[in-house]
């Protein structure tokens, strides 16, 4: 198995950390499109969502209940908003792959 040189290593968290910031401006577009639903659950999704980029704002990357809870958020929009919990899965995804 090839160690990562710190350079690769650098590279690979600029790419994942841009990948995470796409997938995360997506997300915010699909919340705005979420017309049928419950505000509270909504907002919710939105203040996990906000928590996770103030986190990595901060560069304080220290809990991986992030990633959980942001799954647990979207639990009620399984049913009615698959693309949405598929986005939300991905940014979960990306963050555990991340350490967060």
């Amino acid at each position: 198995m090839r160690m990562l040189s710190s350079l690769d290593s650098a590279r690979w968290e600029k790419r994942m950390r841009q990948t995470l910031d796409e997938t995360l401006q997506d997300l915010h577009r699909q919340l705005q499109e979420v017309k049928d639903f419950d505000a509270e659950h909504v907002a919710l999704l939105r203040a996990t969502v906000a928590e996770i980029e103030d986190t990595l704002d901060k560069n304080e990357i220290s809990s991986a209940s992030i990633a959980e809870r942001l799954r647990a958020a979207t639990e009620q929009f399984s049913g009615s908003h698959p693309v949405l919990v598929g986005t939300v899965g991905r940014v979960a995804d990306l963050l555990s792959q991340m350490g967060i």
